[in-house]
């Protein structure tokens, strides 16, 4: 996935919406038009992309004709992505939710509430495939947009537990996916809403695993391991009450510290970027079923605890409390870095999300209608994973020659801005001084170029590229 054609708008857009079925081969060119716009400048608006009238208004008749639909336009490249999945042994499936607001945009018809019931817009559930080895973005595996249905103010206990929740967007999900083809193993990462029973007896069902941070104190059976005492069976005779139930945070708390770790935070809103050192434990427990009427046929899943928590957190700063529940047999403390190394992937998604509402200001396009904005979606979801992937493209072969790797004239001109010989360039040094032309300043301790850099990099020497492509054709007419 991860080819030379992403550094080429036009390539780009040709690869992943040359194949859309739109009924007429028309609309199919149109839908290149417009991706490979979006490609050139995520962040523009559709006057500034569209340079022509013509083109500006035939994007808007695309966006809101019946004839197009979210569903068509992404579906050649969830297919890719399904498709590559197949080929890698270990792919993460990380799945999250995020809300696009519009309420700035009051006119706009057919949108639900979110957030806290006061705003409108809609929610979408994005499961980004990442290769699990090098954490290379493959592309959305799956993505659906939906609208929150608002729970009606007096309903009885009975039509509240029938009526389908919000969360079994998770499971929809799941289910969608499927089961990997054979030599494949997929993981399920998710965040603490993805902690439902239902849907880790989905993966199961599906024959893929699950990497998930755990929510609900769930009861659970202690599995015997190598040098433990055996685990007395409990009691299930009517006359006999069956010994106090274990609950999962009981067991994590009287978990001994095994290894211990250093890892990096990102920053967020609720702290800054930080080192951490983590105590880290594992144990294999049987997770039990709700008990619950309608789910008494639910079997009990036997899954690996991981607990990381931070023993001695600087002053003043919430130590770090991870609890863990995989699929994947975790007997080691190498295969417990794996573990903690899959969950910590999970924040790609986040800033897939981060891409599409700031690297492609899908919140401020302002569309008549709900249907005009999942059409829209269609274009912009792709666009912003190809922004992950041009940051995973300038994290591969760091130490390769740039002439080797990326196009020459791309070099040169980034070698020329950098004041260094193109021919001594490594990948590393020009993807950095790309990121430079975008603000990053490459200090000791600012880690690797994100993707707005790069971005705004990106754009900067693309502009000069097509000056420089575009002058031998004007040279005669301004020498008029």
């Amino acid at each position: 996935m991860l080819s030379p054609e992403l550094l080429s708008p036009q390539c780009w857009a040709q690869a992943t919406f040359g194949s859309v079925q739109l009924g007429d081969p028309r609309r199919t060119e149109r839908a290149i038009r417009i991706g490979e716009h979006f490609a050139s400048d995520p962040q523009a608006s559709f006057p500034r992309q569209m340079s022509q009238d013509a083109d500006l208004e035939a994007t808007y008749r695309f966006v809101n004709s019946t004839h197009t639909s979210y569903e068509a336009l992404i579906a050649p490249h969830v297919q890719a992505t399904q498709q590559e999945c197949g080929k890698h042994p270990w792919v993460l499936l990380i799945q999250d939710t995020t809300e696009l607001d519009y309420q700035h945009h009051p006119k706009t018809t057919g949108l639900g509430p979110v957030g806290n019931g006061t705003h409108q817009g809609f929610l979408l559930q994005s499961v980004l495939a990442i290769e699990a080895q090098g954490s290379s973005v493959v592309g959305l595996a799956h993505q659906e947009p939906f609208l929150r249905t608002p729970a009606p103010e007096k309903e009885s206990k009975q039509h509240r537990l029938s009526r389908e929740r919000e969360s079994e967007v998770w499971n929809r999900s799941v289910h969608a996916l499927g089961s990997p083809p054979k030599g494949s193993h997929w993981v399920h990462v998710g965040d603490r809403y993805s902690d439902i029973f239902g849907l880790l007896m989905q993966c199961r069902q599906q024959g893929c695993d699950f990497t998930i941070r755990a929510a609900q104190d769930r009861c659970v059976d202690l599995l015997v391991e190598q040098g433990e005492d055996p685990v007395p069976p409990r009691s299930h005779h009517p006359e006999r009450p069956s010994p106090a139930r274990l609950h999962l945070f009981e067991v994590v708390e009287q978990m001994p510290m095994r290894e211990s770790l250093w890892i990096d935070l990102k920053s967020s809103q609720q702290r800054a970027a930080r080192r951490a050192h983590l105590a880290v434990s594992w144990r294999a427990v049987r997770l039990l079923p709700p008990r619950l009427q309608e789910q008494a046929h639910w079997r009990p899943l036997v899954v690996w605890v991981v607990s990381v928590w931070e023993p001695d957190p600087p002053a003043g700063v919430e130590p770090l409390r991870w609890v863990l529940l995989t699929s994947v047999p975790t007997e080691t403390f190498h295969h417990a870095q794996e573990r903690i190394r899959w969950y910590q992937a999970r924040w790609i998604v986040e800033d897939y999300h981060q891409g599409l509402k700031t690297g492609c200001r899908m919140e401020q396009r302002q569309m008549q209608t709900y249907e005009g904005l999942r059409t829209l979606l269609g274009i912009v979801a792709p666009t912003a994973v190809r922004l992950l992937q041009l940051r995973s493209l300038a994290r591969a072969l760091p130490e390769a020659h740039a002439l080797h790797v990326l196009p020459t004239d791309l070099v040169q001109v980034v070698a020329f801005l950098a004041h260094t010989p193109a021919d001594t360039m490594t990948v590393e040094h020009c993807w950095h001084a790309i990121a430079r032309q975008g603000g990053y300043l490459g200090r000791k301790g600012d880690g690797p170029p994100g993707w707005k850099t790069l971005w705004f990099g990106w754009l900067r020497v693309q502009t000069l590229l097509d000056g420089i492509h575009l002058a031998p054709h004007l040279s005669d007419q301004l020498q008029l």
